[in-house]
């Protein structure tokens, strides 16, 4: 069973040198949505949630540093898939009943939400509204 400081050093290393849309490092939002987490679970879950997405590393990789079962599956429906509708893949996360991925989305759409009007990103926010609209019920 992973350590909340072990899944931190996960996501630091993976993130090492992104930056976000303002220029920040990008390891500033995963921070953000953990630290948000109610549990365990979501505190890991909010850190490690753009891990497979933004870098090399699979779900079988978090699994082999003993990330536990229950949160990678959360961490599966957190990823987007490239190429998939982005409304199809949260209306999934909000009907899947997964409360690790429903509360830890939840906690990203509103630190994006906040990002995005503190950068003027109008078309982000629109589109976050939208999402937490679908997220926000399922809390």
């Amino acid at each position: 069973m992973i350590t909340i400081e072990e899944a931190l050093r996960i996501a630091i290393d993976a993130h090492e040198g992104q930056k976000d849309l303002d220029g920040n490092p990008v390891i500033l939002h995963p921070m953000t949505v953990g630290l948000a987490g109610n549990n365990r679970e979501e505190i890991i879950a909010g850190f490690l949630h753009d891990v497979v997405e933004d870098s090399g590393m699979s779900f079988e990789d978090l699994l082999s540093k003993g990330v536990d079962e229950p949160i990678v599956d959360a961490l599966r429906l957190l990823t987007h898939k490239k190429g998939t509708n982005y409304e199809k893949y949260v209306q999934r996360i909000a009907d899947s009943g997964n409360l690790i991925a429903i509360h830890v989305k939840y906690n990203d759409l509103c630190h994006n939400l906040k990002r995005g009007r503190a950068g003027g990103y109008w078309n982000i926010v629109a589109k976050h509204e939208k999402a937490l609209a679908v997220i926000e019920p399922k809390i």
